[in-house]
């Protein structure tokens, strides 16, 4: 419902970006890029497009509940710490390229020169690699690369060739492009193979930690660094991290007032990935405990809490389902509170009401999803959870998608309006 809406908008926006003739969203075949927003329109444009379909789309979810202005993207374009180029077969030869999800052959790549989403220094490891592809030297790599995935922060990167069997043939054609690549691109500090066995759905493995394949390090370094919060952090390439970085201080501002932890409180932080919200904001809290279950992340945010000396936070390797939660959190009670930022999928069957079942004050829920938004709010709503007020975030410029925060508290049940937390204002 929300894309019709703002796609909707975005056709009264304006008129396109004056510079699409300097080459940025457009392909080697010189077509304008149909993958994103940007080549439509520009980002304050598009913004306001973006938070009128919001608030008729809040309308229709009839929550009772204030919505926020949107939150600005510091970055509305150029903004991506995290891309990503699939491996299309095209005669004979391996191809970088992107899926066109509205295309009627979704096999076919979307040859892309630069993406106006992604900082330049994307568009040169991704040209550059285009070239190194053909030598014979890669010959190796060409049948079994899937993807290449670039991630980092705003001046170092991280290459990840994700390929489907690692051999010393391999390793050594990926040592040969590992350092065309570097040569060229400063902006590279490591390279690295991981080896995927999937059936390709997901670009990054599967989505269990135990079917995870093999990493190996090519060249330089193996951990990425963000500074989040005041704080910094270190994580590697497979775990999950923000795609925007420029507007994940937003998040930890808003989060933090919505939560508004004392050391009276507990806070749990669940799907905490390396850390991030559990050692920002649970300092302030009595104790702060993290909740994950892929093994590089904990072990990332584990380390991070050493090095930021995180003594009141400790971090547990878990699914996140029904048959789980009610022991991880079996000392939630009022006082407390939760915070939850679940894959795009939502969260399992049961632990929305297993969170219920404890009564915490204050719950906050992220959703980087927003078509899982109504199903989710009413299984709150009937747990006996009302929604508080939300806030969007522009996590996502020049695509459909946004992120949603929103405030729940207990309240008498589904349909009602129910009480506000202590000390929470709807409005801000």
């Amino acid at each position: 419902m929300f894309k019709e809406l703002f796609e909707e908008h975005l056709r009264r926006a304006g008129p396109p970006p004056a510079d699409l003739s300097a080459g940025a969203c457009r392909t080697y075949s010189s077509r304008i890029c149909p993958l994103c927003h940007a080549s439509r329109v520009e980002y304050p444009a598009e913004s306001r497009a973006r938070d009128a379909a919001l608030r008729v789309f809040w309308e229709k979810l009839a929550l009772n509940a204030p919505l926020a202005p949107l939150v600005l993207s510091p970055l509305g374009r150029e903004y991506r710490t995290v891309s990503k180029r699939k491996m299309f077969p095209v005669k004979g030869e391996a191809r970088p390229g992107l899926i066109d999800p509205g295309g009627e052959d979704r096999h076919r790549p979307v040859d892309v020169i630069a993406c106006r989403i992604e900082p330049a220094s994307h568009a040169a490891v991704y040209a550059r690699l285009r070239e190194s592809i053909l030598s014979r030297s890669a010959s190796p790599l060409v049948p079994v690369l899937r993807y290449v995935i670039l991630k980092g922060n705003y001046s170092e990167l991280v290459v990840i060739l994700s390929v489907t069997r690692m051999d010393g043939a391999i390793v050594s054609a990926a040592n040969t492009l590992s350092k065309a690549l570097t040569s060229a691109c400063p902006d590279v500090r490591g390279v690295m193979l991981h080896e995927d066995r999937s059936d390709g759905r997901y670009y990054l493995g599967t989505r269990s930690p135990a079917s995870r394949g093999n990493v190996r390090k090519i060249y330089g370094e193996t951990e990425i660094y963000q500074k989040f919060g005041g704080k910094g952090f270190l994580f590697p390439p497979l775990a999950f991290s923000q795609g925007n970085a420029s507007l994940v201080d937003g998040l930890i501002t808003e989060a933090g007032r919505m939560l508004n932890l004392s050391s009276g409180n507990d806070l749990y932080d669940l799907y905490c990935g390396y850390g991030l919200f559990t050692l920002t904001l649970g300092t302030h809290a009595r104790r702060g405990t993290g909740i994950e279950r892929t093994p590089e992340s904990v072990d990332a945010a584990i380390r991070n809490a050493q090095r930021l000396g995180g003594t009141n936070t400790r971090f547990v390797r878990s699914d996140i389902t029904a048959e789980t939660l009610p022991r991880l959190i079996s000392r939630a009670g009022p006082g407390d509170a939760v915070l939850l930022d679940p894959p795009r999928g939502g969260t399992a069957p049961g632990v929305i009401e297993c969170i219920a079942a404890r009564r915490p004050g204050r719950v906050v829920h992220m959703f980087c999803n927003v078509d899982i938004m109504g199903a989710e709010i009413s299984r709150w709503r009937a747990a006996g959870y009302t929604p508080v007020r939300g806030v969007p975030f522009d996590m996502f410029p020049g695509t459909d998608e946004t992120e949603v925060m929103v405030l729940f508290g207990p309240g008498p049940g589904k349909g009602s309006q129910g009480k506000r937390p202590k000390g929470m204002s709807s409005t801000r």
